[in-house]
């Protein structure tokens, strides 16, 4: 590939392990919010819900760093703020994993 030029693969490949933590923390978020809802589980991880609750609110918000109203680049910035808070998110999730683990319940 000529020098200069965006390589589209190469940033998906090298953005994979962020991109797996991004679907890994949808699919935890839920059942431990259902989990703690049911007293399952305890203590809430408020600052995974608080993160989660900011990353809902700047996607849905009309207030971005860049305006929607710019094609492409006013979804890219949702997609790159949204992304990095939902593998935040997962940061928060590990001791829920454990949790599960030790339950003997399959993590999701």
């Amino acid at each position: 590939m000529a020098k200069g030029r965006l390589n589209p693969i190469g940033l998906i490949r090298g953005r994979g392990r962020i991109y797996w933590r991004i679907f890994k923390a949808f699919r935890t978020f839920f059942p431990m919010l259902n989990d703690w809802r049911k007293g399952r589980y305890r203590p809430l991880p408020k600052k995974a819900v608080g993160l989660m609750a900011l990353a809902i609110v700047y996607v849905i918000s009309p207030f971005d760093l860049i305006p929607d109203f710019i094609p492409f680049w006013g979804l890219i910035d949702d997609v790159i703020i949204s992304g990095w808070l939902l593998a935040k998110i997962d940061e928060q999730l590990d001791d829920y994993r454990r949790w599960r683990e030790s339950t003997g319940e399959p993590v999701t």
